[in-house]
Parts: structure tokens; sequence; C-alpha cells
């Protein structure tokens, strides 16, 4: 039996990959991971292992497929120029001609490029046609090119959210493995997948669960039991400029990249100019850069934005959400998309509302992103309503806690700046005056 390598990270260390000719069954429900599972398994094929693979489709696009891939970090425009890899769109099937001719082009195709690894996504609505006479089409194909070609198969299936049920019996009829992913997103905290392998012919199974993980520029990554430790890569003499006079000096220079910093203090102590004056100026050295705000509109941003003499912004993605609208799916979701469009800096003013709203959940939430942030190289800016930094109940997991005071002398208002935690850094002692006018400054 010749072992086959999946290339996936994790899960060949865990399983040893599949066997040569076995047909395998990628079970879960919706967004999963399903596909990404099944691309990268054809991705690493062709890219490392030399083995021509073949994607038949039955509902998505080829364009959507190389688009979302592509983000993933694989190419599979590149590999499909060189002839090592061939996407095959085919309607979902109505009859059990649609069947036969589903059959026919998958082994056609499939022979004529010599594929060592082949992915039908997904086998859900060519069962729905007629299950016996599915299986039957199904199985007689698949035995003709394993006679030939000796390939890998997997094929995917969905299973209803809540359903532990897998498809009509067909991993029983023809498969030499089953392997469930899993997504479930708790009430606080990240989205969580997980991995099942129910059956793996040839392999010991001790039917664990084991949590696996999606995103660039790997793709998927299956992570092996034990304590996982948390990551970044920092260097502490690469330092980002805040651009506003005084407050660098303040900071030993400059916040290093990849580290979480909190701005902390009273409403009306001048977070939010102190932060976009930031983010602005970060945008104009050439980060790139996302702006969240969960208590102003984007229009009265772009307005403070002007005010404050920043006229053009490149570089620069605002983003004004209503936290009462926000799920906890919709924000992670918000931190993915930072991560897979490449920004180096995220900033996020106002995190009181979520506080409000998702209660105690919202430390959780704030940790999750922190620790998403580090784990990729993005610089990660926080604001928070609080008059002392242990009323965050975050200063542990941030960096550097920046405080802002109001206070009053001689029956005048006047803001100070102080820094009251800076890892890595000879930040001053000091406290500071913090003047806001059209530019804020720190002296």
């Amino acid at each position: 039996m010749e072992a086959v390598k999946t290339g996936i990270e994790g899960f060949d260390d865990i399983f040893g990959g599949f066997y040569r000719g076995q047909i395998i069954l990628i079970a879960g429900n919706p967004g999963s991971g399903k596909t990404t599972f099944c691309a990268k398994f054809l991705y690493e094929g062709a890219k490392r292992f030399g083995e021509n693979g073949l994607y038949i489709s039955i509902g998505e696009s080829k364009d959507e497929f190389y688009e979302y891939m592509k983000n993933l970090g694989m190419d599979f425009e590149e590999l499909e120029r060189k002839g090592s890899f061939k996407f095959v769109e085919m309607l979902t099937p109505t009859s059990e001609d649609a069947l036969m001719q589903l059959s026919r082009e998958l082994t056609k195709n499939a022979l004529e490029m010599k594929a060592a690894r082949i992915v039908i996504d997904s086998i859900t609505p060519v069962l729905s046609v007629n299950p016996e006479t599915s299986r039957a089409i199904l199985h007689n194909a698949l035995k003709t090119i394993g006679r030939e070609l000796k390939s890998v198969v997997l094929m995917t299936e969905e299973m209803p959210i809540g359903e532990t049920k897998i498809g009509q019996g067909i991993e029983e009829f023809v498969v030499d493995g089953v392997i469930v992913l899993r997504l479930e997103v708790p009430e606080a905290g990240a989205p969580v997948r997980t991995m099942n392998v129910l059956k793996l012919r040839g392999k010991p199974l001790d039917r664990a669960v084991y949590n696996f993980e999606m995103g660039p520029p790997g793709g998927i990554r299956v992570l092996m039991h034990g304590v996982e430790e948390l990551e970044s890569n920092v260097d502490f003499k690469d330092r980002i400029t805040t651009g506003i006079d005084g407050l660098d000096e303040l900071v030993d220079g400059g916040i290093i990249r990849g580290t979480a910093t909190a701005f902390i203090g009273p409403s009306g102590a001048g977070k939010t100019v102190l932060m976009l004056s930031f983010a602005a100026n970060s945008a104009m050295n050439g980060e790139n850069v996302t702006y969240i705000s969960f208590e102003e509109p984007k229009q009265q941003i772009e307005e403070t934005l002007k005010f404050l003499g920043y006229e053009k912004t490149e570089g620069l993605e605002i983003l004004s959400l209503n936290p009462r609208m926000l799920s906890l799916r919709a924000l992670y979701d918000i931190i993915s998309k930072t991560i897979l469009d490449h920004r180096t800096m995220l900033f996020i003013d106002g995190l009181n509302a979520i506080r409000r709203e998702f209660g105690d959940a919202f430390h959780r939430v704030v940790k999750d992103v922190v620790f998403q942030m580090k784990k990729n190289g993005i610089t990660v800016v926080i604001s928070l309503i609080g008059g002392t930094v242990k009323e965050t109940l975050l200063s542990t997991i941030v960096d550097n806690v920046i405080e802002l005071r109001i206070v009053e002398r001689d029956g005048v208002l006047k803001r100070e700046i102080a820094v009251r935690k800076a890892r890595m850094s000879r930040a001053s002692n000091q406290v500071k005056e913090f003047i806001l006018d059209r530019k804020p400054v720190v002296r």
C-alpha cells in the first residue's frame, strides 16, 4: 500500500496521509472547511509532489474558486497553465442522464490528464436525484479510475447544521475513509473548527477530535494535541512612528510593530483624535491601515480627518459599525478580512460599545482579536473609556497602555498623558500635557 501525503500541515503528522487508490468522504456543515481541505490536497499534490489534480465542481464557479483559494495562498491558475490541474464545472444533475454525463466527464478528464488526485465537490446534489442509481453510477466511475490510475479521490458532502447523521449511507458503500469537519460559533470567543476522522482504512485511529484553522499563507492547518503556544514575531527595534509631536519621545521612539497598544481615559480626553492622527500618519508612511469605529459614523470620521489636516489618506480603510447590529461571527469575519487583505495595522475605537453589547464575553473577544493580530504580525491599537489601567481589565494582554486624563487647574480643564506600561521600551515616566488643537501635541 503506497502512502500519499496530503500536504496539509498537521494532518500528515497525525495520520500519515492516505493510501493510493483510496476514496475519502469529507463531510461537514456549511462553512466548516470542506472545500479548503480538498483544495489544499490538490494544490500540494501538484506543487510539491508532482501529481496532477482534477477538481469536479457541482455548484461553485471556477472564478469564485480561484479567487477564494488565491486569498488563502493557493494559486490554481498557475497550476492550470502548467497543465497539472484542471477545474471542471458541472451543472447540478437533475436526471439519470445528467448523472451518466457527470460520470463520463469524470472518467474522461481523469484518464486524459492522468489525475493522481481527484475531488468531487459535492456529491450531495448527486445523491438527491436517485440515491440507489447515483451510488451505482458513481461507484462504477470510481472503480474505472481506481483500476486505471490508482487515484486518491476526495468527495465532499453537506451535513445540515445540527445534524449528526452522515449522508445516505454512501460512506459504508464505497469509501475507505470518513472525515467530519465542524464549525461551531460560540456565544463568546472565536469560531472553532474541529476535525473527527471516523474511518480511515489501514490507519489506527484514536477517535480524537482535532482543532484546525484556515487562513493564509498555508490555507489549512490541523492542530496537534497539546498546549499551543501563543505566536508572535516582533523586533523591538522595528518601530512605527505615531507622527504626533512629543508622543514618540514618550514611548521610546514609537510603537513596536506587531504589538498591541491601548489608549485609555475618560470621555473627552482625546482618544479618538489621537488614534485618528496616528492612523492617518501611519497610512501616509506606507502602512495598510484599517480603522474601525463603534461610536461615530464614517462621514463624521472623515470630516474629523479633514479638520485635522488630512485631506487624502491613501491606505486608510475606515469602517463604522453599529454594535447592536453586530454578531460575534460578523466581528471575527472582519478580523479575518483584515488578515486576508494584508493590512499591517488595525485600530479599534470605542470598544466600550462592544462591552455593553456582549457583556462578559467582551474580554474574550478582545483577547482573541489581539492574539490573532499578533500571530499575523499586525499592529493593533484600541481605545477604552476608563479612569485607570485596572478598570480596563485588559492590561495583561496589551503591550502598551497609554493613559489620558482630564484635570482642573486654576479653573481651567487641561489634558494630560502618561505611559502606564510599555513592554520592551524605555518609556518616559513623566506626565506630559496633551494639547488638542488643529493637531494633537504632547509637551
